[in-house]
Parts: C-alpha cells; structure tokens; sequence
C-alpha cells in the first residue's frame, strides 16, 4: 500500500512539518501582536490521515488569523469553558444585591446545563439559536418549555456572559448578540388579578386575629415581603407613627437569609401605617411587647439579635416561603382568592389609581420609579376600559350639545 505523499509547507508559511510515529503534523506558530505591542504568538497543530487536508487547514488557520489580527478581532485561542466564564460573570456582579446575582444563577442553570462545558469560543449563533428553542419546547421540566417570561431572563443573562467574554478579551465577539426570543403569544402574557377593596378589607379583618396581625397590616400598605421581613424595631417609631423602609430580607443561598439594602434608592421611605389602617402602630406595639415577654420566657435561646419585627416565638427570623405559606393560610381563613404577596401591592396600586392619586405619589409610596408604576403596576382592565369608554361617550354628548 502507498504512503500518501507528504506535502511539504513553504518556507515563507509559519508551519513546520512535524515528522511522528503516528503520522506527519503541521505546527502553526506564527506572531500575532498588533503593530508596536509586545510580542504575542499562537501555536495550533493539525493532523489528518491524508497529510495534504491537515497542510490546507493550516494555512487556512494562518489566513483567518492574519484577516482578524488586521483587523483587530483576533483573540487569544482558549479553553475557557461557558461555566467558567458565567461563574466569572456573577463573581464580577459585584454592584447588585446577593439576591440578583442568586437570581442570575437560576435563570443560567438550564443554560449551563445544555452548553456549560462547551469551550466558549466553539459556541456560534446557531448554538445559541438552538438553545432558545430547547428552552421554549423540551427543556424544562419532564421534556416540557419554560414559560416566555423565563426564556427571556434566560437569553438576556446568557447575552451578559458571553459580553463579558468579549470584554475580558475571551471572545471575539457575542455570538448571542443578535438572537431574538420567541415571540410572545396572548397565553404568554401573566394574568394578574389584584382583590377588590372589599376583598382587601375582609383580609385584614381576619388576619387581625393573627399573632403576626401587625406584619399583615404592613404587607397590606403594600411592603414587599422582603421589606416587611427585614423591618427592625429600630426603623419603627411607635411615638411618631411611622415605618422606615430601609432594609430587606432575602434568602441569598439554600437555608441562608441576608440582611441587605432595599431593592432600590427608590425603594427607601417613610410611611404612616395608620393613615392607610387605623390601628396598626397600637398592633405593633402590642407585637414588640408580645417579644419582650417571649424573650423572658425563653431565656437564652432567644435569637432575635437584629431585633426583626417579624419573628417566631423563639425570635427566630421567618423565611420567605414560610411567610407566603403562612399568607395563603389566611388568604383561605379570610375567604378571599388566593393570590401571591406580591399582588397585594397590585392590589393597592389599582385602589390608589382609582382613587385618583397621582402615579408619582404612588410610586413614591410603594417605593419604585414612576416609570415602572405606569408599566407594571397601573393594570389595564375590561372594567376601566368600559369606564373611560362611558366617560368618552359623556364627553362627546357634552360637545354635540354645545354645537346646536
């Protein structure tokens, strides 16, 4: 049987032919630092059982590097894996709380979980094409999509990583930088359905029976769950009436919860309780002397040293799932319809729009910006649609009168 001829590189080419046991192989070394900055080499190495395909890869190589160190996108080959460079990203978040960057991690697992171990540069756009489809179809849980919502966080924190591949010179370019999610449809779209005043007015009657009576009443001025959690007793004054919503409360890791700044600037207020439900600092105050007896009684084992308003008797601080758990529990005592926590600031910010308070001092009240009150928060519905379609039509009778 004939060898294969063994073609050899020219000598003007930065390949050298590499004589083995195993067969021939064509080294590239070759410079490739922009003109006046320190010398910088790459070295890549091509084998093929028919030594003329390994020779045209190589100077295939030679002629894509040369075209990108021109032009300023070359970039050093690496092994850096798309783990490796999200774990590096979120090590980098070093300007937003532990809960975003906890946040950030979730959305990123069903992605590491497709491509993590994928060396970063081999990831092109059609990669990332096919990972959006993964995860609109079969890639959650038993072969079904995720919803819209979270293929969208998803994309978008994977559009994050690979920029900061770029930017740490990992890669070239963002090869998800251009990838669209899919369209959402009308099932898309979450439903939000915040209670009527009387619903809200029947909570609170009954979750005035409570023992945690008074952080009801907070949750229903419409304080996150992470700001009613985080409340100390140091941010109440009892004397003035007021509440500082200053801090929060989250859970940052599995069974680990975390003291930490609002979720925004915008987020840091003062409120009066009383002036949205009568009563809710003598609630509070009973509550702190409800504390102070069961520190007695428990001794030692007390634990409640950041002085939270919201505890068990033992002055353990309570979880987040726990508080939902126990908001749902009394969502059915109450005999209204469930909804989560975070309705219930819906729930306010439709009874403040109807009631005509301005959107600015509504935001200011919940604590966001104005611009995220109008988009998220003024809900548009069947019933205030067919109100501004009567008050247009009353408009208009008003105008044909005036003309006759």
């Amino acid at each position: 049987m004939l060898m294969p001829r063994i073609p050899l590189p020219k000598k003007h080419e930065p390949i050298r032919l590499i004589e083995s046991k195993t067969g021939p192989r064509y080294r590239v070394v070759m410079d490739v630092n922009q003109s006046g900055a320190p010398r910088k080499q790459v070295t890549k190495t091509f084998t093929d059982p028919e030594p003329a395909r390994a020779l045209s890869a190589a100077r295939k190589f030679v002629t894509e590097t040369k075209n990108q160190v021109s032009n300023g996108t070359f970039t050093t080959p690496s092994k850096v894996t798309v783990r490796q460079l999200a774990e590096a990203w979120l090590k980098s978040k070093r300007d937003i709380r532990a809960k975003s960057v906890r946040g950030y991690a979730d959305v990123l697992r069903p992605i590491l979980k497709r491509l993590g171990n994928r060396q970063a540069q081999s990831v092109n756009r059609h990669d990332v094409e096919s990972l959006v489809e993964w995860l609109s179809t079969d890639g959650g849980r038993d072969g079904h999509g995720y919803s819209h919502r979270t293929v969208v966080y998803a994309l978008g924190a994977l559009k994050q990583v690979m920029a900061f591949g770029v930017s740490s010179g990992v890669l070239a370019s963002n090869p998800a930088k251009e990838v669209k999610p899919p369209r959402r449809k009308k099932g898309d779209r979450k439903v939000v359905t915040p209670w009527e005043p009387a619903e809200l007015l029947r909570f609170r009657e009954s979750a005035d029976r409570d023992a945690l009576a008074a952080a009801w009443r907070l949750s229903l001025c419409g304080l996150r769950r992470s700001e009613v959690l985080g409340l100390s007793w140091d941010d109440v004054d009892l004397d003035a009436g007021t509440v500082h919503v200053g801090w929060s409360r989250v859970l940052v890791g599995k069974g680990h919860m975390e003291r930490d700044d609002t979720k925004s600037p915008a987020s840091d207020r003062t409120i009066r309780p009383d002036d949205v439900h009568p009563g809710t600092m003598a609630l509070l105050r009973a509550l702190k002397a409800q504390q102070a007896a069961d520190k007695l009684a428990v001794g030692p084992a007390y634990t409640n040293t950041d002085r939270l308003v919201v505890v068990s008797r033992l002055g353990e601080a309570i979880s987040p799932s726990v508080y939902s758990a126990m908001f749902a529990n009394l969502c059915r005592d109450a005999g209204v319809h469930k909804i989560g926590l975070h309705t219930v600031r819906h729930t306010v910010a439709r009874i403040m729009h109807e009631a005509g308070v301005s959107p600015a001092d509504a935001a200011a009240f919940l604590g966001h910006t104005l611009a995220v009150h109008l988009s998220v928060y003024v809900v548009l519905t069947q019933r205030g649609a067919q109100a501004a379609g009567r008050t247009l039509g009353k408009a208009l009778a008003v105008g044909q009168a005036q003309g006759h």
